[in-house]
């Protein structure tokens, strides 16, 4: 890890921090994630391009894509199961983090989830056919993978690879 953090990436951090937080409080009040915070997300995105050397251009534009059309098949799939909201962020996440993060961000965002999802049932607050915020759970990986995703993966590679 880089001994020396700027002063501006702890600032881009922080704004980062502060969109997926805005992100989760709308989409738990709404059921929605404006587009206009994906769109900010996204420009974060290609500004990490110059912030965060130390990811490829090639692992950032794999990122794009690596678990957000997955997620968008999903979606057209199965019309409920997941809102372009939660695509859209994804891919402007994936962006910002690169291949490897966002595949963090994504595991850990589909534990978090589900385990909301066992909560909201065992609880019978929802039922089995009622929607959640599934954003919430992604911005909890996101975050997670922006702070700790390096260390997550190379972790999961030296368990299971050796």
């Amino acid at each position: 890890m880089e001994a020396f953090i700027t002063v501006s990436t702890v600032l881009f951090y922080m704004l980062v921090v502060g969109l997926l937080a805005a992100a989760s409080y709308i989409d738990i009040k709404t059921h929605e994630i404006p587009n206009k915070l994906n769109l900010a997300l996204l420009a974060c995105g290609v500004l990490s391009i110059l912030l965060m050397p130390h990811i490829s251009l090639t692992s950032h534009l794999i990122g794009l894509f690596c678990v957000s059309v997955p997620m968008l098949a999903v979606s057209l799939l199965f019309p409920d199961a997941v809102g372009m909201g939660d695509v859209k962020l994804m891919g402007a996440c994936g962006l910002l983090l690169g291949w490897e993060q966002i595949l963090v961000a994504a595991v850990i965002g589909i534990l978090v989830g589900g385990l909301q999802g066992v909560y909201f049932l065992l609880s019978k607050k929802k039922g089995r056919k009622d929607h959640f915020a599934f954003g919430p759970a992604l911005c909890i990986g996101i975050v997670t993978a922006l702070f700790a995703g390096r260390y997550l993966f190379d972790g999961y590679l030296f368990l299971f690879m050796n």
